[in-house]
């Protein structure tokens, strides 16, 4: 089981090398490759406690909503969310 942790993971770390131009891909691959440590952790919950699956989850959600925050943002004052057109004249 710890394989198919280990290949959903490196499926999130291609996605997110192969699809760096655009900010929601790149969220979305984050997301792909939390989700493959959820599982291990629920997996391996007999050595952690509850209190860290917990504090994993709220990670987890602090970070989606923190990465689409700047998801719309992008999208207000770029027009698009494409990394590349970020420069700093425009902050």
């Amino acid at each position: 089981m710890l394989n198919l942790v280990l290949i959903i993971y490196l499926v999130g770390m291609i996605s997110f090398v192969m699809n760096r131009y655009h900010m929601m891909m790149l969220l979305m691959s984050i997301e792909f490759m939390y989700l493959s440590l959820m599982v291990m952790m629920f997996f391996n919950s007999i050595y952690l406690n509850v209190l860290n699956i917990f504090l994993f989850l709220v990670t987890i959600v602090c970070e989606a909503s923190l990465g689409l925050s700047l998801l719309v943002v992008m999208s207000f004052f770029y027009g698009n969310e494409k990394i590349n057109s970020l420069n700093l004249i425009k902050c």
